[in-house]
């Protein structure tokens, strides 16, 4: 299997890296082929809504995506790992979802086959302690980014108030969390660390 995560904090090593890391440890097999691409690193704008990808198959801004395009359409699951800013995605991480607009395009505008099929997987982790709608907007961007991207089941992994109890493998509870996961990947399902409290619930 081939597996892409991306990883979209500007923090390297912090709490979403390090969720990333341990994830990466229960999901990949020996077998499968693991790329790992850091946001941070790669130089790329947002969309600039120039409708581009209408008239052909493809985003026409050339940049470090360009060769993340083909990582997404050959991956059989994807990883997008981020932390929360402001109830949603981070900067980083929202500019390259925008970015996939190329594969709705191609299915409503130019009517063409969608991308392969794949499994999708988001992790998640707010610093703060649990708040009203904390997740709620990553939630909704997540939900278009897995369709256009033909994700056929995915799942999502929140975990609050990483400021006072930072991710690591010493955490009990998230490593509690992570055995919780089915790694089956069968349905659709989230799975929730919030307020020290474990729960998991079919979308």
């Amino acid at each position: 299997m081939k597996i892409l995560a991306i990883m979209g904090s500007s923090r390297k090593n912090k709490n979403t890296h390090k969720l990333l890391d341990i994830f990466k440890k229960r999901v990949v097999k020996e077998k499968d082929e693991y790329k790992e691409v850091i946001l941070k690193d790669l130089k790329f704008s947002g969309c600039i809504s120039c409708y581009g990808c209408a008239k052909k198959p493809f985003c026409i801004v050339k940049d470090d995506l360009t060769e993340v395009y083909k990582d997404i359409e050959e991956a059989d699951m994807i990883i997008l790992a981020t932390p929360i800013y402001f109830n949603s995605l981070s900067g980083l991480a929202k500019n390259f979802v925008d970015r996939t607009q190329v594969y709705w395009c191609r299915k409503y505008i130019l009517k063409l086959p969608p991308i392969k099929e794949k499994i999708g997987v988001a992790l998640i982790n707010g610093g703060a302690p649990r708040q009203e709608h904390q997740f709620t907007g990553s939630e909704l961007v997540l939900d278009h980014f897995f369709k256009v991207t033909s994700c056929k089941k995915h799942s999502i992994v929140e975990i609050d108030n990483t400021d006072e109890y930072p991710i690591n493998e010493e955490n009990e509870k998230i490593m509690e969390l992570l055995d919780k996961v089915d790694y089956d990947f069968k349905e659709n399902r989230i799975y929730r660390l919030w307020g020290g409290e474990i729960t998991s619930e079919i979308e």
